[in-house]
């Protein structure tokens, strides 16, 4: 407890460091920006107000920088919890499960329950992942991604059914009832219903 307060208590002078660490490297940019100078032959021409529009574009990141600074010297708490909630999404988006992660884990799942003598399996790991396997038969399994969080949805038919229910727009899955398709959550590298339905299951209760 008493190490968390003392990290707490150095938030404030870690993020100050830290923005004049990032101001300095702007001011170093700044002058080597400015000691530039163009030939005779290139003022007045493109070449010039392109070079103006870079120097005028790092004055003004640089202000950004010192107003950002001086923002979060002023509110330091406010402004942890902004930079905690920014390498939060950060770390969820970096691990978001694909849909080719998922087809992993079921895999991984399938062969850890096909070791195991059908006496013996769990009938609600073993029941789960030959519905999966049928879903993955007719080809109704899809993934939407938010980005931090990734969902496993079952479609109505294959994409490569041509029928005119298949193709209809007016037929397609609703919005409203979207969340009845769900069938798997993926955050933080995995996808968590199928992780819970094989917990224990290699444990049948009914044969207890």
């Amino acid at each position: 407890m008493a190490s968390g307060a003392r990290g707490f208590r150095r938030a404030p002078s870690l993020i100050r460091n830290g923005v004049e660490q990032i101001k300095a490297r702007y001011d170093s940019l700044q002058t080597r920006i400015d000691s530039i100078t163009l030939p005779e032959r290139f003022k007045g021409t493109i070449v010039e107000k392109w070079a103006t529009y870079w120097k005028n574009l790092v004055i003004d990141y640089k202000e950004m920088v010192i107003d950002t600074g001086r923002s979060m010297r002023d509110r330091p708490v406010r402004s942890g919890i902004y930079v905690s909630l920014l390498a939060s999404a950060t770390y969820a988006g970096v691990n978001n499960p694909s849909e080719a992660d998922f087809y992993d884990q079921y895999r991984r799942a399938y062969n850890e329950l096909s070791l195991v003598h059908p006496a013996c399996q769990n009938p609600v790991a073993s029941q789960h992942l030959t519905f999966l396997e049928r879903c993955h038969n007719e080809g109704i399994i899809r993934r939407l991604s938010l980005g931090v969080v990734s969902f496993i949805w079952l479609d109505n038919y294959d994409k490569g059914l041509a029928i005119y229910k298949a193709m209809c727009p007016y037929l397609q899955p609703r919005y409203l009832t979207f969340h009845q398709r769900i069938i798997d959550v993926g955050f933080n590298g995995k996808f968590w219903t199928l992780e819970r339905k094989m917990v224990d299951y290699d444990i049948n209760e009914e044969n207890l």
